[in-house]
């Protein structure tokens, strides 16, 4: 009720997903006739568990990467090496999301939105999420580029790679278009006209780039044991 009043007062945003599993005509000619964008937010997702939890069950976390080279190791390795487990029929994201298709195909803007759980990562589950509930990978990656930028009326500026528009981007080396998941695969990053590499150290449009992490550099901070993960490739051993 409380959303439904939101968009009747012409909120610009809803945030947070609707807390039923499943929508009808009557929500989506109301939603349709306002224009309000929505933002479920698919790591939390109301009436069952969080949408993160999904991706704990299913996925190494531990293991992604990009995430083991910037966050430190027991906070990943607390949240992921040992989850909460659930059965399927349980995992209420997958309606959420279904129901954020519907939302999408009458032309509302639908966003990601990672609140700021697992460190940049949690924006690809929520896009890797709406491709889950049936949206083309297409229509899933608009969900963290132009939607939002729509929704924030900053879409003269932003969400999109055209001549005038601001040119913040990534560079993948795997197509996003072919696996949603390789959204992660990112090698290079672009922002404020100066290219970084993924060690975010400067390779065009200046010099110098991030300094470690203290959790790069202190022992045990940033390493399990036996996996290599959170090394550079030099530093692998058995040792």
């Amino acid at each position: 009720m409380m959303n439904m009043t939101q968009i009747a007062d012409g909120h610009t945003t809803v945030e947070h997903s609707l807390p039923v599993a499943n929508i009808y005509d009557d929500v989506l000619q109301f939603w349709k006739g306002s224009g309000t964008a929505y933002t479920p937010t698919l790591v939390v997702a109301y009436g069952g568990p969080f949408g993160e939890n999904y991706w704990y069950q299913h996925t190494n976390v531990w293991a992604e990467p990009i995430l083991a080279k910037w966050t430190p190791r027991p906070l990943i390795d607390a949240r992921s090496r040992r989850p909460v487990m659930n059965p399927p029929e349980e995992d209420n994201v997958i309606n959420i999301s279904k129901v954020a298709k519907q939302v999408s195909d009458l032309g509302i803007p639908v966003s990601i939105g990672a609140h700021g759980q697992r460190e940049g990562l949690g924006a690809h589950w929520d896009i890797w999420m709406f491709a889950i509930g049936g949206m083309s990978n297409m229509e899933s990656l608009k969900t963290g580029t132009i939607n939002p930028a729509r929704a924030l009326g900053l879409d003269r500026e932003l969400g999109s790679l055209e001549p005038g528009k601001l040119a913040d981007l990534v560079v993948l080396d795997a197509n996003p278009l072919e696996n949603i998941r390789n959204s992660t695969s990112v090698s290079m990053t672009m922002a404020g006209g100066r290219l970084f590499d993924s060690n975010l150290q400067i390779v065009a449009g200046g010099q110098g780039g991030f300094k470690p992490f203290w959790f790069n550099e202190q022992a045990g901070g940033s390493y399990t044991a036996g996996t290599g993960v959170g090394l550079p490739k030099e530093a692998h051993s058995e040792d």
